[in-house]
């Protein structure tokens, strides 16, 4: 197995594992943090139609919702992470170099 691959690879493995469990435990607040950023930054390209009406959610209950849908992300992010490390772990035990683009 090539070198540069297999730290790639560990590399991924702990960016994607360390953002998913903070995401998905909301670990010091950084999922909240980030919808309140995103919603904020959003929020100037956010425009109604004069034919529509602004919906009736209040700003703590979108923000809410975001922040559940965020967390699952992050439960998503967390899952991807340890299927690549079993794809990883597997590639090392059984000795197979890791497939190129060539």
């Amino acid at each position: 197995m090539e070198t540069w691959r297999f730290v790639a690879a560990v590399t991924m493995i702990l960016t994607m594992g360390l953002i998913g469990v903070a995401l998905a435990t909301n670990f010091r607040g950084v999922t909240e943090w980030h919808m309140r950023r995103s919603m904020a930054t959003a929020s100037v390209l956010r425009r109604v139609p004069p034919w529509r009406w602004l919906p009736d959610a209040q700003h703590d209950k979108r923000l809410a919702r975001f922040v559940l849908l965020e967390r699952a992300i992050g439960v998503i992010f967390a899952a991807a992470s340890v299927m690549f490390l079993s794809v990883l772990v597997h590639g090392v035990l059984s000795g197979e170099p890791m497939p190129s683009s060539k």
